[in-house]
């Protein structure tokens, strides 16, 4: 890609902006409509970011290197989960970088783990930071004008698929983009050889029994998938509310992408009861 027309960047408009999707409005209000994958590493260094580095790390996923005021930056990511998950990264430290209330670690930098970049807590302070940190990188590589397509449609994982390819972002920060911005209730499983690795699920779908470490349960979906030992993607299935929750729901419907080394994502997607329907019983 050849360099961006949007040379003026300016810093004192994003200045005072401690709510992260706000500051990546605020930054696509600068820039305008696009129409291509958000070029991340461009925008970091119109907005005070010096270098960035990628190379392959250990045990760690992204540093930002500045001082209290912010009056520079160097941005270390590692290439080692691949060139999407990188560009996470550098939206993720920029963002600690353009947040000014984020507070720099003992060693005068952000250190951030892969369990950071996967962070959605508020409430103690360095959860915080690596949740808004988060939310900052998903608004900036998935700007409104880009999503919008992918919210009109019924939820399945075929849209994370296009997401990826079309925004330029790992499969799994697309699913989480379509849990936090669809307006149906939906949540998303990782697992591994059958067991969780974690979860997301958006405002309105409820609780999700099953924890990380956790077996998924054999009613699901997920667990026939694995059975059969092949790649691919399900259909969208109806499966008993019990494999997820303990919520009384009246459905609840189940998608499964089988990759690699026994490595699935899950998409759940709830019917609620009927709320005016609720109260006339009680009533």
């Amino acid at each position: 890609m050849g360099g961006l027309v949007f040379l003026d960047l300016d810093r004192l408009d994003l200045a005072d902006i401690h709510d992260p999707q706000r500051l990546a409005k605020a930054v696509h209000r600068q820039i305008g409509p696009l129409c291509c994958a958000v070029p991340v590493d461009e925008i970091a260094l119109k907005l005070g970011i010096t270098e960035i580095r990628q190379e392959e790390l250990d045990g760690c996923e992204g540093v930002l290197l500045t001082d209290r005021v912010r009056s520079a930056g160097k941005i270390l990511v590692n290439t080692g989960r691949g060139p999407q998950a990188a560009r996470f990264g550098i939206a993720h430290e920029l963002g600690h970088f353009l947040l000014e209330r984020h507070v720099l670690g003992l060693s005068g930098a952000f250190t951030c783990s892969l369990t950071d970049m996967r962070e959605t807590r508020t409430a103690r302070q360095h959860e915080r930071q690596e949740g808004e940190a988060n939310a900052f990188a998903i608004g900036l590589l998935v700007p409104d004008n880009q999503l919008l397509p992918f919210l009109k449609e019924q939820p399945e994982i075929s849209s994370a698929v296009t997401m990826r390819s079309s925004l330029n972002i790992s499969l799994e920060a697309a699913a989480r983009c379509l849990v936090d911005r669809h307006a149906e209730p939906i949540a998303a499983v990782w697992t591994k050889g059958g067991k969780i690795r974690y979860a997301v699920r958006g405002k309105s779908f409820p609780w999700i029994t099953r924890s990380t470490g956790d077996r998924v349960s054999s009613l699901s979906q997920t667990s026939r998938a694995l059975g059969m030992a092949k790649s691919g993607t399900t259909t969208m299935r109806e499966v008993p509310a019990a494999a997820w929750t303990s919520a009384d729901i009246p459905e609840l419907f189940e998608q499964v992408r089988v990759g690699k080394d026994g490595h699935t994502l899950t998409l759940l997607w709830a019917t609620l009861p009927d709320r005016g329907a609720q109260d006339d019983e009680e009533d």
